[in-house]
């Protein structure tokens, strides 16, 4: 059995994902502004920019529980995102993103102890993998 997450690795793998979710809600903020309102497309980036936002309110809630302090940063995915022109490759590169998010969270899943921060990363996970899913249809729809 793993050995289980110190509360200083528990601060600086949320600061981690925090960083990574910013830059998430920041990039398809920017992209929505691309996008048809109305459309399916701007739909989809919407619900995946809230699910990005609540994650950013719900990880520095439980960093705050770790005893340690948000980060201010945001991750080099949106600065990564904004050279993406193309829909279809931002889409890809959204997905790509989303997925480092839920095998980071994954690994790190064994090392928790029942505890609210667990079970708020196992939501996320749950979140980034439909996520996942949900774009998927827009990149090779049926």
């Amino acid at each position: 059995m793993p050995e289980t997450i110190t509360r200083a690795e528990l601060g600086a793998l949320l600061n981690e994902l925090l960083e990574a979710e910013r830059a998430g809600a920041r990039l398809l903020s920017a992209w929505m502004a691309e996008a048809a309102p109305g459309s399916v497309l701007y739909q989809r980036l919407r619900e995946v920019q809230r699910d990005e936002a609540r994650n950013c309110a719900v990880l520095i809630h439980h960093i705050l529980e770790a005893a340690a302090l948000p980060s201010g940063l945001t991750g080099e995915f949106y600065d990564k995102g904004l050279r993406v022109q193309d829909w279809e490759a931002r889409l890809a590169l959204l997905n790509r993103g989303q997925a480092w998010v839920a095998r980071r969270i994954a690994a790190a899943l064994p090392r928790l102890g029942p505890c609210a921060a667990r079970d708020a990363l196992q939501e996320m996970h749950d979140s980034h993998l439909a996520n996942i899913a949900r774009c998927d249809a827009l990149i090779a729809p049926a």
